[in-house]
């Protein structure tokens, strides 16, 4: 292969983090026919337009999971209904369960059972709402102040009302993924939330989208053994299904064919 210029390194580059989610320097410097040097400048370029994050000996794509949630509902939409789908069956007559803030828990409140006597807990104000559609499910919504990103409430408020329940199953919002760091978020309130939300919960269960797989958040809160459930597509992370696996949960696959 000839030399590329700087702006083709870079296609080349953004390219493979698109379809692989990470770039490591060395394979990239001999793909392209260049320098690790080389491709290190080219990485912290590209930093720099926050259109990669850099970590040791590469870099990762930054997650698609940011915005208000109602502008990440519809993004990979069939997708998240088809993890819902496969989660519903989770869900037990009589349990106390917690659905976090997130777009693919929207579609889970959207397909509870309405006959079970459940109670859902939750810290968004779109799940509350949702739930008012479902009569049958008790509904409790925790307080204050409602964070526009994260879409619900993290604040100190709401981590102290959760210390009043034990949930049966937690169905944890996830904005990334990395194998060397397990889940994380993009907001500290956020994940400093869910860790006190992960010491009231009996069962954690995680519904992962194709597109946080292999991407960066900045704030690590879950590691991928501490997973009861995870809920995910067939196939797309050997890795992490048996960093789950190895210890001890279960790994559930959409019925969403690759590719789709």
């Amino acid at each position: 292969m000839s030399k590329l210029l700087p702006n083709e390194r870079h296609d080349a580059i953004l390219a493979t983090l698109r379809r692989q989610g990470r770039v490591l320097a060395v394979e990239m410097a001999e793909r392209l026919n260049t320098t690790e040097a080389t491709i290190r400048r080219d990485l912290r370029q590209l930093a720099a337009q926050n259109l990669c994050k850099r970590i040791y000996g590469g870099a990762l794509a930054p997650t698609p999971a940011s915005g208000p949630v109602s502008e990440r509902l519809h993004l990979s939409g069939d997708e998240k209904q088809a993890l819902a789908l496969v989660a519903r069956d989770l869900v037990k007559p009589g349990q106390i369960i917690f659905l976090d803030a997130g777009s693919t828990h929207l579609y889970l409140a959207d397909l509870l059972p309405r006959d079970q006597r459940l109670t859902v807990v939750t810290n968004a104000l779109s799940i509350a709402g949702k739930m008012l559609e479902r009569p049958g499910i008790r509904t409790i919504l925790i307080g204050g102040e409602l964070d526009a990103d994260v879409g619900g409430c993290v604040d100190a408020k709401a981590a102290q009302e959760i210390d009043g329940f034990h949930f049966d199953m937690a169905f944890i919002g996830i904005c990334a993924y990395d194998p060397a760091s397990g889940f994380s978020a993009l907001n500290y309130q956020d994940a400093q939330f869910k860790l006190r939300l992960l010491t009231r919960s009996g069962s954690v269960a995680v519904l992962c989208t194709r597109d946080k797989l292999n991407t960066y958040a900045p704030y690590t809160f879950l590691s991928a053994g501490r997973v009861d459930y995870l809920v995910t597509a067939n196939g797309e992370h050997p890795q992490l299904e048996q960093q789950v696996t190895h210890g001890g949960g279960k790994v559930l696959y959409s019925d969403l064919p690759n590719g789709d």
